[in-house]
């Protein structure tokens, strides 16, 4: 009788000291969720959560709620995304319009759905000048460069950017037509070869870095010709990549509000369906 006594005290013992701090873990880990939760520290809320699913997995009741508590941290974590990205908006759309204003819209509404942004020091009217570089943005944000030869018997669909240095940046090969042209006239040769998205690979940025100094242009494919950037279309490129930074920033935030605010659909969503299911 005494040593099943003793045997049944050991076993309370064990069982207490298993399973009482357990709880206490558990029950600390949901309440610092809910303190980093009160101070807008969602991801640390998480990070409590997700430890103590991990670290106190028969503690069923504290793991309802923590689940039960996800959602109120997912639905302040996206209030939270949403109020930032209006502020972000907010403070970059006047300096997204001042810099557009350096610029002239152009679309071809018979041709074209969408239009772009041309550098106003670089507008011709469609006029061929001679062999260079001309740049634009997209409606979209996406930026492009223009390769422009006029001459006889060249054939390119890549550049290379030179600085004296030796730094240097180059086009990816442009191998299909779309935008590109290739015409004569009156026994000239005349090739317009765009470079864009991935194609261009960072000509943009690498010109806007070195806008102080002089920079070579290559053309290469058949043949190779080598001229000087003017300041001017040096410039011009400059404030392309500029805009199409500022465009494609300000894209960014509006997706990501947009996406938070579907997560708040659905979590409100959710909770209106478990509310149903309730009440059946």
């Amino acid at each position: 009788m005494q040593n099943y006594f003793r045997n049944t005290m050991v076993f309370l013992f064990v069982f207490l000291l298993a399973c009482g701090p357990k709880d206490d873990g558990a029950k600390l880990r949901l309440d610092s969720a809910r303190a980093f939760y009160a101070n807008k520290e969602y991801q640390l809320a998480k990070q409590e959560i997700d430890s103590l699913k991990i670290l106190y997995p028969k503690a069923f009741d504290q793991i309802r709620a923590g689940l039960a508590f996800l959602d109120t941290i997912r639905r302040g974590e996206n209030m939270q995304t949403i109020t930032e990205c209006d502020s972000l908006v907010a403070a970059y759309q006047p300096t997204l319009e001042k810099m557009k204003s350096l610029f002239s819209y152009q679309r071809n509404k018979q041709y074209q759905e969408t239009g772009s942004y041309i550098p106003k020091e670089s507008v011709t009217g469609g006029v061929i000048t001679g062999t260079m570089l001309r740049s634009g943005v997209g409606e979209d944000g996406v930026l492009y460069i223009e390769s422009v030869f006029t001459g006889s018997k060249q054939k390119h669909n890549q550049i290379k950017i030179s600085a004296k240095d030796g730094s240097f940046v180059q086009s990816l090969p442009v191998n299909d037509d779309g935008l590109n042209y290739r015409f004569s006239n009156m026994g000239k040769e005349y090739e317009i070869i765009r470079f864009a998205g991935a194609n261009e690979n960072g000509m943009a940025k690498f010109i806007f870095t070195n806008t102080n100094i002089p920079l070579s242009v290559t053309l290469e494919g058949q043949g190779k010709y080598t001229y000087t950037l003017s300041q001017t279309t040096k410039s011009a490129i400059s404030k392309s990549f500029q805009l199409s930074t500022m465009m494609l920033q300000l894209d960014s935030l509006k997706t990501a509000k947009e996406k938070a605010e579907y997560h708040i659909y659905y979590l409100d969503n959710k909770k209106d369906k478990n509310a149903d299911d309730v009440v059946k």
